[in-house]
């Protein structure tokens, strides 16, 4: 009796990739994204940095060998279906941040009691602070999350 081997062709690839955050130059105040005013650097020059990076991918695949014709003349392909995942744990990797806060999605301009006269002299200070939320959340400021894809590879 021949034994079925459903683990043949089969491959299971696992990359994890650690990295420790880069460094930033902290300032002393907040800025507005507008660019009115300078900032000013606290401390030494690259002397703040990013949290860790932490990466897991994935990658599982089957090969099938498909024979099209008999005998001599016969051809062989072989079809591969994979699972590819990346950011297996979903990780939240910071990649920016704002230089006063350290965070990725607030740069403190909204927060700071200096900048309340000028944002109360907007036509419609409630929808500024609204749309300015909306972007300093800069989503470039963060990794990829969790990525699943599934495909087929024909090769002849």
């Amino acid at each position: 009796m021949a034994r079925a081997q459903i683990f043949a062709n089969t491959g299971f690839n696992l990359i994890t990739n650690l990295g420790s955050g880069t460094p930033y130059t902290s300032q002393v105040f907040p800025t507005p994204i507008t660019g009115e005013i300078s900032p000013s650097t606290e401390g030494s020059l690259n002397g703040s940095r990013l949290p860790w990076q932490v990466t897991m991918n994935a990658n599982i695949d089957k090969s099938f060998e498909l024979t099209f014709g008999e005998g001599e003349g016969s051809k062989k392909a072989f079809l591969n279906v994979y699972l590819w995942i990346s950011n297996v744990l979903n990780t939240q990797n910071i990649t920016g941040v704002y230089r006063f806060t350290g965070t990725p999605d607030d740069d403190g301009y909204l927060a700071a009691a200096q900048y309340q006269p000028q944002i109360e002299t907007k036509n419609d200070p409630d929808a500024y602070r609204n749309y300015y939320g909306m972007y300093v959340n800069n989503p470039f400021n963060l990794g990829v999350p969790r990525t699943i894809r599934l495909g087929v590879k024909l090769d002849f």
